[in-house]
């Protein structure tokens, strides 16, 4: 964050440490323990682990014997590669953290972004995906004004590509496509593929309400991996819809995952008066395999500048503090 006056960085960085001290209370609370994550992370491991990340973005660093490190980008994976160093597979693993990532900025300025997230590892599949859907709502409510919690699941869609069978390339187009909502070039790329007549035609009507959309999507279903995804997706809704949390859930089987390496859930959360995402997550089973132990994995990040504006906005009558971060 930058500031026009020491005034205004001594009171945002106050107000800040107070949202900072009621969501670490509550991750306690819930059962995790603070971790600090590695600051670099090596660049091979990290971009074989992502997909649709701007390379160009990554603060590269020249370590000892010229490897090459990134100045830590994503803390999932950084933190991942620490803990599987040393655990030793007691069940289950609860962390978070409360740490900032890099990358390049305007100006060629390496610029911050402040996050507090958790991790849990070893968990029940549904226990880990309905306790931290319930976390990222609670955590939105600290905004103090309507929010929606925007949630998918990647094993829907990707089931569908695996009983098709198309080129890497042409599964990459498409979602793609799918990512833009760009209804026009995904109904021409779904008719030069003799695709039409398939989920592809209604992927991008598969959202709304939970109760309505699982029911929805359920007719598409085409193999054993689909059928699963809405087996698991009705056990979340009977969650949500008992825990009274359903008004504040949009379920959009459409959504693309940002990173490759969730395999499940996905879930974004927005503040009601902005289109920019606070709180980001997903389950990542396959990337434990990475490190030799697959576990069932999940976590979300919240993005603490991001909240904090908010917060001040919403209690200075919509006048925040003067920020370039």
């Amino acid at each position: 964050m930058r500031f026009t006056t020491i005034e205004e960085e001594i009171a945002v960085t106050k107000f800040k440490k107070g949202i900072e001290r009621e969501i670490e209370g509550y991750f306690e609370e819930k059962g995790f323990n603070l971790i600090e994550p590695p600051i670099f992370q090596k660049y091979d491991k990290y971009m074989a682990s992502n997909y649709r990340q701007d390379s160009s973005a990554i603060v590269k660093v020249l370590g000892g014997g010229s490897n090459i490190l990134v100045l830590r980008p994503d803390i999932t994976i950084n933190v991942l590669g620490d803990i599987f160093s040393k655990w030793e597979g007691d069940y289950p693993l609860k962390i978070y953290y409360n740490s900032k990532v890099y990358y390049n900025g305007p100006e060629s300025w390496v610029a911050a972004n402040h996050q507090m997230g958790i991790e849990s590892l070893g968990e029940d599949v549904l226990v880990g995906d309905t306790q931290a859907l319930e976390m990222a709502s609670i955590i939105l409510g600290i905004l103090k004004e309507p929010y929606i919690l925007e949630i998918g699941y990647s094993k829907y869609l990707d089931g569908f590509f695996n009983e098709i069978q198309l080129s890497i390339d042409d599964e990459n187009e498409l979602k793609e496509l799918i990512s833009k909502k760009n209804r026009c070039e995904l109904k021409d790329k779904v008719g030069k593929l003799a695709l039409n007549n398939t989920l592809l035609d209604r992927i991008l009507d598969i959202q709304g309400d939970i109760e309505d959309v699982v029911d929805m999507a359920a007719p598409f279903c085409i193999n054993g991996e689909m059928k699963e995804s809405i087996e698991q997706l009705e056990k979340i809704r009977e969650f949500l819809v008992d825990k009274g949390y359903k008004e504040n859930i949009k379920l959009d089987l459409s959504m693309i995952a940002d990173y490759h390496y969730y395999d499940g859930l996905i879930f974004k959360g927005y503040s009601i008066s902005s289109p920019k995402k606070i709180l980001s997550g997903g389950r990542y089973d396959r990337l434990t395999e990475e490190f030799e132990m697959r576990v069932p994995a999940i976590g979300f990040m919240v993005d603490m500048d991001y909240i904090t504006r908010i917060r001040i906005g919403g209690e200075n009558g919509g006048k925040g503090y003067n920020s370039n971060s």
